[in-house]
C-alpha cells in the first residue's frame, strides 16, 4: 500500500510539474494568436454588399457563397447587404423592426442537421441606418461557421465545426499541403453565447488568421453595424464527417454514407499539434494509463479504489486529466503517449483520436445507455486504422448508479409529469435516440457510477493483451 501510494505521489507531483511548464509554454504560442486582432476602421457610410459567387447550390450539405461587404446589425441581430435605393429582382420583401428586407435563407450544412444562415437584403434609405451609431469595417477575408450546440461540448466542436472549417479553409486557400498550411480567414462564429466556446477556445484560435469574431460580443455593442470585405459561408466539403446525430426521422449512428479516410484524422490532428507547439516525443519513463475525471456528473464513485486496482493488477501508474485541471495542449501531449485511457461516456472521449497505435480506450456507460447506440468514439477510433483497442463497459445494476444532485438536476426531466418521470425510472435500457433534446437520456448520462471493479480489470487484462 505504502509503495502505491509514494508511486501515485509521484505521479501527480510530476503532472503539476508539467502543468505549469506546459501552460507557460502554450499561452505564450496561443498569445501571438490572440494578439492578433483583425484590422479594422471606422466609416460613415455603409459599403452595397453582393454575392459574388455561389458554389454546388444543388448541393444540400456542400454549398456555399462567397459575399462581398456582409454587414450585421446588433440592433436587428441580422447578416444584411446593404443595396442602397437598389430593387432586388423578385424578392419578397417585409416590415421587420422600421427597415424593410427582403429574405434570403443559406444551409449551412451539418450532417443530416437543417440549420440555417439567414441574411437579407437592406434596401432602405439612409435614415433607419442612422439609427445605428456605431460603425466599422473589417478588410480581410472572412468564414462564417455554427454549430447546433449551444452549451460547451468539445466534441462537436471538433465533428461538426472544427474539422469540416478545416478541410473547408484548405479547399479554398487552394493550399493541398496540408503540412505547411496556415490559416487565411478569420472565423465569424455565430454561436450562441462565447461561453460555448469554453472547452474547445483554443482550437478555433489556432483555425482563424485574427482571433475569431464572435457574433454574442458584438451583440453588447448597442445599435452598432460592422461590416466584412470577404466573406465565405457554407462548407466547401463535409467529407471529414463520420457521425449522424439523429436529426430527422433515423437515431444517431455512424454516418452510412462516409467519405472520411485515416489520412483526414492525421492531416486535422498534426495541424493541432504542429499550431499548438505540443512536443509529442514519448519519453522512455514506462507507459501510464489517463483516467478522465469529472468533477459534478457522470463521476466515477470509488474512483480511488480504480486506481488502486489498476497500479496493483496492471502494473501502470494513472494520470488523472480533466477540463477543470488541463488544457487541451496539455491533453494531447499526455494522451499521445499513452497506453491506455478510462472514462465514462461523454464529449472528453473525443480527445482519444490524439492517442498513439496499438493503445486502449476503455469507454464506460451509466445505467440505462447502451454502448451499440451511442458510436461517436468506438468509430471515430476505428476510421482512424490505428489498431486502437477500443472496449466498453455498461453498468447494469441499478443500485450502483447515483442521480445528480438537486443542484443540476435535469431540468428536461424535473419538468416531465410524475407519468413521464416514473416511466423514464422503470426503463432498463434507453432506446436509439433523435437528436437534441431527449429528457431520458440527458437524465441518464448525468449519473454517476459505482464501476464494477472486477469486469472492469478483466475488461482491461484481455484489451491489453489484444493490443500487443
Amino acid at each position: 500500500m505504502a509503495g502505491w501510494a509514494f508511486s501515485l505521489k509521484v505521479v501527480l507531483l510530476a503532472a503539476i510539474l508539467y502543468h505549469v511548464i506546459d501552460f507557460i509554454i502554450r499561452e505564450e504560442l496561443l498569445n501571438q494568436v490572440k494578439g492578433r486582432e483583425s484590422p479594422r476602421i471606422s466609416i460613415v457610410d455603409i459599403p452595397e454588399g453582393e454575392v459574388i459567387r455561389c458554389w454546388n447550390e444543388d448541393n444540400k450539405y456542400e454549398r456555399y457563397c462567397l459575399f462581398r461587404n456582409l454587414c450585421y446589425s446588433t440592433k436587428f441581430k441580422k447578416f444584411f447587404l446593404y443595396r442602397g435605393h437598389k430593387f432586388v429582382h423578385k424578392q419578397k420583401v417585409y416590415k421587420d423592426g422600421g427597415l424593410r428586407f427582403s429574405s434570403t435563407l443559406f444551409q449551412l450544412p451539418i450532417i443530416s442537421q437543417d440549420s440555417y444562415f439567414e441574411y437579407f437584403h437592406l434596401t432602405t434609405s439612409g435614415a433607419e441606418i442612422e439609427q445605428h451609431l456605431f460603425r466599422e469595417y473589417w478588410p480581410g477575408s472572412f468564414y462564417v461557421t455554427t454549430r447546433m450546440t449551444s452549451g460547451p461540448n468539445i466534441a462537436h466542436d471538433i465533428h461538426d465545426v472544427l474539422m469540416p472549417a478545416f478541410f473547408s479553409l484548405i479547399n479554398i486557400s487552394g493550399n493541398t499541403d496540408t503540412a505547411r498550411y496556415e490559416p487565411t480567414h478569420t472565423l465569424i462564429l455565430t454561436f450562441w453565447s462565447g461561453y460555448a466556446l469554453r472547452e474547445s477556445k483554443d482550437l478555433y484560435e489556432i483555425m482563424s488568421r485574427y482571433r475569431p469574431v464572435i457574433i454574442p460580443e458584438l451583440d453588447e455593442l448597442t445599435d452598432s453595424i460592422t461590416c466584412f470585405e470577404n466573406v465565405t459561408v457554407g462548407v466547401v466539403t463535409n467529407e471529414s464527417l463520420w457521425y449522424d446525430w439523429g436529426v430527422g426521422r433515423a437515431p444517431e449512428a455512424p454516418a452510412t454514407e462516409r467519405k472520411v479516410t485515416p489520412k483526414h484524422f492525421e492531416d486535422f490532428k498534426s495541424y493541432i499539434v504542429r499550431m499548438l507547439g505540443v512536443d509529442t516525443t514519448c519519453s522512455l519513463q514506462g507507459e501510464y494509463a489517463v483516467l478522465f475525471r469529472r468533477k459534478r456528473t457522470r463521476r466515477i464513485v470509488n474512483e480511488k479504489h480504480l486506481l488502486h486496482r489498476i497500479s496493483n493488477e496492471l502494473g501502470i501508474d494513472v494520470v488523472i486529466m480533466s477540463f477543470e485541471g488541463n488544457s487541451i495542449s496539455q491533453m494531447i501531449k499526455v494522451l499521445s503517449c499513452a497506453k491506455l485511457v478510462i472514462g465514462m461516456h461523454g464529449a472528453l472521449m473525443i480527445m482519444t483520436m490524439f492517442m498513439p497505435r496499438h493503445s486502449v480506450v476503455l469507454e464506460m456507460f451509466p445505467f440505462a445507455l447502451n454502448p451499440d447506440n451511442l458510436q461517436l468514439y468506438r468509430r471515430m477510433l476505428e476510421l482512424q486504422d490505428n489498431d486502437i483497442g477500443y472496449v466498453s463497459w455498461r453498468n447494469m445494476d441499478e443500485s450502483k448508479s447515483i442521480f445528480p444532485g438537486a443542484e443540476i438536476y435535469n431540468l428536461q426531466f424535473s419538468d416531465l409529469s410524475a407519468a413521464d418521470q416514473a416511466r423514464i425510472l422503470d426503463n432498463p435500457e434507453i432506446a436509439p435516440k433523435l437528436c437534441c433534446d431527449d429528457a431520458e437520456f440527458e437524465f441518464r448520462k448525468l449519473q454517476s457510477t459505482a464501476v464494477n471493479l472486477n469486469e472492469v480489470i478483466t475488461i482491461l487484462k484481455a484489451a491489453i493483451i489484444d493490443s500487443m
